[in-house]
């Protein structure tokens, strides 16, 4: 004879015990569908039969688990009338009918003139709550249906039995029977979030181009997020309309920077010794300690400038990390958003290398095209935006943006003759596009659905 494995176990089991519920079986832990189609394949084998018997559960509704609570209506009407007879209109925050109708079958009240009043069972009945007491162990009675107290739920119990042929069928006599055509449940497992994907792969990409990854926190002065990029302090990117600005602390204490805080300074107002006229305005310290939320992560790229000894060169730096605008929500720009960044510093590089290190990069995210645009950053110099071919939406997409410092922001954080190539990167879209998103906050939602149904992310 040849049984399924699943039924095979189920006719162990009974083996043991000779007849079981449905629900036996769940209890012990098998699942409820695999037993039911184990029973069938043994009851037409003769091996088993089963018999359904209907049994009666009862429950409380909704009133009933008031009474519960609260106390039955008739009982609180009582507890009033203990002190004296009410007048009608003080009982009206009863459950009025139902109390009356329950007092006044059971004799607990007359009503004379409008009045309310106890008789002598009644009195006798105070103290206790017996409808509230039985509802509340459990002891249902017919007319607590009647009353919508307690609700009747049929249910069905199967049990299953041995037949003869079962009792004498021996278990080393069967054969496992597999079905390899029969359809198989997906099993759900955990996976990452699509979006920590593609974070993680381009992670993985830098440190694989020979990258080191930079930190930065997302309280910084404007120090680094604006004068040391030279920025000036009157940018319209300094603006409350596009800047966080932080309340406590509100300010930072910029002497880790030693002079360098002068050379900014002095950058800014005459171009200090870069060989630039500066942007010849009286600079405040002042405007410069003032707290931000980083506007972009090449605020991570200043400090860590600054952290660069000569003996450090030449070194490539990454970050991917969050920065803050102050935007208007909608399904393309959000208040928070994700950038990649990245540094190269050293001798004798030029804007062909910072062509080589973005194309390689974006064909190992895997896109085939892409292309530099030329534009204008305070902070570099040539400055460009990338953009990559969308073949879905046949159409080039800005990435970001790239370019070469500017000797303004090298010299006076650096504090040696240097290049430095750079770039920051929106690796949002890179998401988007992945999981074939038109709203940009799908990126952080929770939406189980959504995550279950976006495949593993690889690039091409």
């Amino acid at each position: 004879m040849k049984l399924s494995k699943q039924a095979k176990k189920v006719l162990e089991e009974l083996k043991s015990d000779t007849s079981k519920t449905i629900q036996q079986f769940e209890e012990e832990g098998f699942d409820q569908s695999m037993v039911n189609r184990a029973v069938l394949e043994l009851k037409d084998e003769e091996l088993v039969e089963v018999e359904e018997e209907e049994e009666l559960e009862r429950s409380l509704t909704e009133e009933g688990k008031k009474v519960v609570e609260n106390g039955s209506p008739e009982h609180r009407l009582i507890e009033r009338l203990e002190d004296g007879p009410k007048e009608m209109s003080e009982l009206q925050d009863l459950e009025i009918d139902v109390a009356l109708g329950k007092a006044r079958q059971k004799s607990w009240i007359r009503i004379d003139q409008g009045e309310a009043e106890l008789t002598q069972e009644g009195r006798e009945a105070l103290g206790t709550d017996g409808l509230k007491e039985r509802l509340n162990v459990g002891d249902f009675k017919e007319p607590d249906e009647e009353r919508g107290l307690v609700e009747v739920q049929t249910s069905k119990i199967r049990n299953v039995r041995l037949t003869e042929k079962g009792k004498d069928t021996d278990l080393k006599d069967i054969k496992e029977d597999f079905n390899v055509e029969a359809s198989a449940k997906t099993p759900r497992t955990g996976k990452k979030h699509f979006y920590r994907e593609v974070i993680d792969y381009a992670k993985q990409k830098w440190i694989e181009m020979g990258f080191k990854e930079m930190e930065g926190g997302y309280v910084v002065p404007g120090f680094t997020c604006f004068d040391a990029l030279y920025i000036a302090q009157d940018h319209p990117a300094r603006d409350l309309q596009d800047t966080f600005f932080v309340e406590n602390p509100e300010k930072s204490d910029l002497s880790e920077y030693g002079d360098k805080v002068d050379y900014i300074k002095n950058a800014h107002e005459n171009g200090w010794e870069t060989g630039s006229k500066g942007w010849g305005y009286d600079w405040s310290r002042e405007d410069s300690e003032q707290n931000v939320l980083r506007t972009h992560t090449t605020a991570a790229s200043a400090r860590k400038l600054h952290e660069l000894d000569e003996e450090d060169l030449p070194a490539k730096y990454f970050v991917i990390g969050r920065a803050f605008r102050n935007e208007t929500v909608d399904r393309t720009h959000l208040a928070d958003f994700d950038q990649a960044e990245g540094i190269v510093v050293g001798e004798d590089l030029n804007f062909a290398h910072l062509k080589g290190y973005l194309s390689e990069f974006f064909e190992k995210m895997g896109y085939d095209e892409f292309r530099l645009i030329p534009t204008y950053y305070p902070y570099t110099e040539m400055s460009v935006e990338v953009q990559v071919w969308d073949e879905v939406e046949e159409e080039w997409l800005g990435m970001g943006g790239a370019g070469l410092f500017r000797p303004e922001v090298v010299e006076p954080m650096i504090g040696v003759e240097a290049t430095v190539l750079a770039w920051g990167l929106g690796i949002g879209r890179i998401g988007m596009m992945a999981a074939e998103l038109d709203d940009l906050r799908d990126l952080y939602s929770n939406d189980t659905k959504l995550i279950e149904e976006t495949p593993v992310w690889r690039s091409k």
